[in-house]
């Protein structure tokens, strides 16, 4: 196989880099862009609603903590979907409420958000 020198790789990088071969590009692939985007940002707002409507029916969350059982719920949706299932994605998200049970969060809480939102069983569990 022959080698490129190091000329040939310059060139290959300028015209990579190009700004027209760029804004070609991006207008090419911008309705798949937009409607990839589109389609987390559906998922992201339905699991936002799910754990605010869990968190809405329990009286031991106040306001200040609602970021951080979001976060904890982001955290599982980006594990959840990594591992989409099996003992992998249970000890994954037993790991996660581990952690933020001890930043102060209440364990019963996270559980529900897990089992309701996400229905991920607890480790063990068939």
């Amino acid at each position: 196989m022959p080698t490129r020198s190091a000329q040939d790789r310059i060139n290959n990088y300028i015209s990579g880099v190009s700004p027209e071969r760029t804004r070609e590009d991006l207008i090419a692939k911008k309705p798949d862009m937009v409607a990839q985007e589109h389609a987390v940002f559906d998922q992201q707002w339905n699991i936002e609603n799910e754990v605010k409507a869990v968190l809405a029916s329990e009286d031991a969350v106040t306001s200040i903590r609602v970021p951080m059982y979001m976060a904890f719920a982001n955290e599982l949706a980006r594990e959840k979907a990594h591992f989409s299932g099996g003992a992998q994605l249970n000890n994954e998200a037993a790991v996660l409420l581990a952690k933020w049970k001890a930043r102060g969060l209440n364990q019963a809480v996270l559980i529900r958000i897990r089992n309701e939102v996400f229905s991920i069983p607890a480790p063990g569990a068939p």
